[in-house]
């Protein structure tokens, strides 16, 4: 018994002066604390859960109106001053992407594709919160071009927001 009581204060003792743990880690005597006699655990980490998309997203369109509108599902798009879609069928729309198919015409590509425009598929996605409402902020299109139209094709970018 007495062994015992003589190995329990030589333990505090060797905490009390500092001592490392047989690992090399210190102890809690030599760990700083704030100021504080006792040291307090630390907070528990909250999980927050993670932000729902909206479930009314819009496209800004200019199609047909200059200073352009909130729309969904257009039958024509205008994705930049290059470029616009036309008779677009949907895929799916949001909420947190849109893919439709249509015709793909624009200065880029004039005048051959004023008379045919080209058959593509368009992606919309990275929403964006624009005066209260949640709007699609890129747009990708995917498309077969001719050799000489690849490099002046405005084929992905930023959309327009209010």
């Amino acid at each position: 018994m007495r062994l015992l009581i003589a190995l329990a204060a030589a333990s505090l003792a060797a905490v009390s002066c500092g001592a490392s743990t047989p690992s090399g880690t210190p102890s809690a005597a030599e760990t700083p604390t704030s100021g504080t006699a006792t040291a307090t655990p630390p907070e528990p980490i909250s999980a927050t859960p993670a932000e729902t998309p909206p479930t009314t997203v819009y496209v800004f369109n200019s199609f047909g109106e200059e200073e352009g509108r909130p729309d969904q599902r257009p039958a024509d798009l205008v994705v930049s001053e290059f470029s616009s879609l036309s008779k677009l069928t949907w895929r799916n729309w949001g909420p947190e992407t849109a893919v439709g198919a249509g015709k793909l015409s624009g200065s880029w590509c004039l005048p051959e594709c004023l008379d045919k425009p080209y058959d593509a598929t368009v992606t919309l996605s990275s929403i964006k919160m624009a005066q209260g409402q949640a709007y699609f902020s890129k747009y990708d299109i995917q498309v077969d071009l001719p050799v000489a139209q690849q490099e002046g094709a405005d084929l992905n970018g930023t959309l327009a927001t209010p």
